[in-house]
């Protein structure tokens, strides 16, 4: 089921770009906002990032983009 919490760990990361700064923000580990995020991607059936050099951008822009 998703959470409020998967929603705003995914709205963070796309904000700030990378999940390092996200998870500097949010004062939690990269890793939890990763695990947060894969279980996020699983319950919808597809990736909701794809990797853009060292940052991240959204997979799908025009439908995710309204949560930057």
């Amino acid at each position: 089921m998703i959470n409020y919490k998967h929603l705003y760990y995914f709205q963070t990361v796309a904000t700030n770009g990378t999940v390092a700064r996200a998870a500097e923000q949010l004062h939690v580990t990269a890793q939890a906002i990763s695990m947060q995020l894969q279980v996020l991607e699983a319950q919808l059936g597809e990736a909701l990032f794809q990797k853009r050099g060292r940052g991240l951008e959204l997979a799908f822009p025009h439908r995710y983009g309204h949560f930057r």
